[in-house]
């Protein structure tokens, strides 16, 4: 009991901002994905990002087939998001980096044949910030490991676009 409550508030504190600015700024995210790769078909992906600190991001997303059975195999997942050339956001008017690399680690569960297990992900290329209203990223690649299903899983996006609903300029201007 006492090493699980050591655990919890060491996370929670992992979790708070070290500044005493707002860094919890949400966007709506959706691109193209595909976690059947190289396989043929055409794939969605979706899901909400929550900023929590100047550099970390918390993302709750969701990949979808379209083509050729909608909807028949779905990949949901959440990670964490670690900002590597510098701050996403600085919690106030004045825009963090433009340009940033981000490493995801985090966790998923396959519809289709119930598989889970870790997921590591690298986005070398993200346009933009929260405080513009808008980030793109661009050639998002992932690799996991289906420990249910003892298979590895690959995960490519060419692009996906965060529309940011709270965090923006909008909310620090007069």
């Amino acid at each position: 009991m006492k090493k699980s409550a050591v655990f919890i508030f060491a996370f929670l504190a992992l979790l708070s901002s070290v500044s005493a600015g707002d860094h919890f700024d949400v966007s709506l995210s959706f691109g193209q994905s595909s976690y059947k790769w190289p396989e043929k078909g055409i794939s969605f992906s979706y899901g909400v990002n929550v900023g929590l600190t100047s550099r970390l991001e918390m993302n709750i997303w969701g990949v979808s087939e379209l083509v050729p059975e909608p909807f028949m195999s779905n990949m949901l997942g959440l990670d964490l998001t670690l900002s590597l050339l510098g701050a996403r956001s600085t919690a106030s008017k004045i825009a963090g980096s433009g340009l940033n690399t981000l490493v995801s680690i985090g966790g998923f569960y396959r519809t289709d044949n119930n598989g889970a297990g870790p997921i590591l992900s690298i986005t070398p290329l993200a346009i933009g910030t929260p405080v513009s209203g808008r980030r793109e990223r661009i050639l998002k690649t992932g690799i996991g490991y289906d420990a249910v299903n003892n298979e590895a899983v690959i995960m490519f996006s060419l692009i996906s676009i965060d529309y940011y609903v709270r965090g923006t300029w909008r909310d620090y201007s007069f």
